[in-house]
């Protein structure tokens, strides 16, 4: 810990060429940050008739696993699920049929009509696709510049924004 601190106050970085500091190596697990990244700056900011759920598990049934869905959206006073939202920290540019075909899945298991796909960056092919009576959707947090405004883009791109 004390050498990745090192790297922070000394303003530098780590490389692939061999330094004068040793360093254990590390891995930061990037989709999981980003997911709940994402998950705490809703929570933090969504308006008060909406609320969040997070990595929400739903049983199937006994002989099917259960789901655990990145982050459900509520209406706050009625309880019903509003939408879906997967976070996908990926490479690829355009959404995957696999990852289009998991929040649909969440979808019918939470009998709602949204299913939003959430990547961190706006270069990823938008998708806005009717799906029976509801629609899929792929949109950003954008991680490259001023996080606040990407939030807040977000938000109205989900069409909760206050």
């Amino acid at each position: 810990m004390h050498g990745l601190c090192r790297f922070f106050l000394e303003h530098t970085g780590p490389a692939n060429s061999l330094g004068d500091r040793k360093m254990l190596p590390f891995l930061v697990d990037m989709a999981g940050l980003f997911e709940r990244f994402v998950a705490m700056w809703l929570k933090q900011h969504l308006p008060k008739k909406y609320e969040i759920k997070i990595q929400e598990r739903v049983e199937i049934s006994t002989r099917v696993p259960t789901f655990q869905i990145d982050l459900v959206l509520y209406d706050a006073a009625q309880g019903r699920a509003l939408m879906v939202l997967d976070t996908k920290y990926k490479k690829e540019q355009i959404p995957s049929n696999d990852d289009i075909y998991q929040v649909l899945a969440y979808t019918q298991v939470k009998d709602c009509r949204e299913a939003v796909l959430i990547y961190p960056t706006d270069s990823i092919t938008p998708i806005d696709a009717p799906v029976r009576d509801g629609r899929v959707r792929s949109l950003a947090f954008d991680l490259s510049g001023d996080l606040e405004e990407a939030g807040k883009a977000l938000l109205d791109a989900l069409g909760v924004s206050s």
